[in-house]
């Protein structure tokens, strides 16, 4: 799986599975192409440069791909899923005590 973000902006553009690897033909159209060859993608329809390549197009906006592994990017995502379930548990529990008119943890234990 890869990562796609604009060099310029860092934003994520897309994740995928493959890519498809383009390249300028001498007639100047886009022509599909193999990684180790490719100066840009394509995606949905528009063209990206890979930047560090040679040049595309003037308006081929830079990309990174950046390979991931999917079990780790999964275990990070569910992992931050998880932490944010809690903290949501607990702002619920703190509204709740504040509606009870509880403002300190410690009149709970008294």
């Amino acid at each position: 799986m890869y990562k796609v973000i604009k060099a310029k902006t860092e934003d994520l553009l897309t994740m995928a599975d493959g890519l498809n690897y383009i390249n300028l033909a001498d007639n100047g159209c886009f022509i599909l192409c193999d990684e180790t060859v490719a100066t840009g993608i394509a995606i949905n329809g528009t063209v990206y440069h890979i930047a560090g390549t040679e040049k595309l197009t003037d308006d081929a906006e830079d990309v990174y791909i950046i390979p991931i592994d999917v079990g780790e990017w999964a275990m990070t995502t569910k992992k931050a899923i998880n932490d944010i379930d809690e903290l949501n548990v607990d702002q619920e529990y703190r509204l709740t005590l504040m509606e009870l008119g509880i403002t300190d943890y410690n009149e709970l234990t008294a």
